[in-house]
């Protein structure tokens, strides 16, 4: 009850000056959320990454079907002033998935645009969808009496 009662003095306090209270706010997340999804020849993974540049981000394919993502977001610098509130995440991330089918390292593509990384990551040949061709014949039992 009485740390309800603090939090909400803070939270007025805080907020009588444009500002929310800077320790009750939920920490950025340390990785970045992903979708995956396939067609027949590949997988696809966007990540959001806001706020880095191209180089800053590392992509890795290891044993056929681990992807890794890594990037290192630097916190701006500011001589105009000094900072209030600060809730952009900063530092370091990494996040490896385990994909649903073996990929080819060889062939894998990463594009980063509007803050959003798009990685394309082949199939291996052996993931692929084969068709099999059904042949007629007589039928195992025919010959059996």
């Amino acid at each position: 009850m009485f740390a309800n009662r603090l939090i909400e003095q803070m939270d007025r306090f805080f907020g009588s000056v444009g500002l929310d209270s800077p320790d009750l706010s939920p920490p950025a997340p340390s990785y970045p959320p992903l979708s995956v999804w396939e067609d027949e020849d590949a997988l696809y993974v966007e990540a959001e990454a806001p706020g880095l540049k191209a180089e800053d981000i590392g992509v890795s394919v290891a044993a056929g079907d681990q992807l890794t993502i890594a990037a290192e977001r630097t916190p701006p610098t500011t001589d105009r002033g000094v900072w209030l509130y600060q809730e952009r995440g900063y530092g370091g991330f990494t996040r490896t998935i385990t994909l649903p089918v073996a990929v080819r390292p060889d062939a894998v593509e990463a594009k980063y645009e509007a803050g959003v990384l798009t990685v394309t990551l082949r199939k291996a040949e052996a993931a692929k969808p084969r068709r099999i061709a059904v042949k007629a014949g007589t039928p195992a039992l025919a010959g059996a009496a």
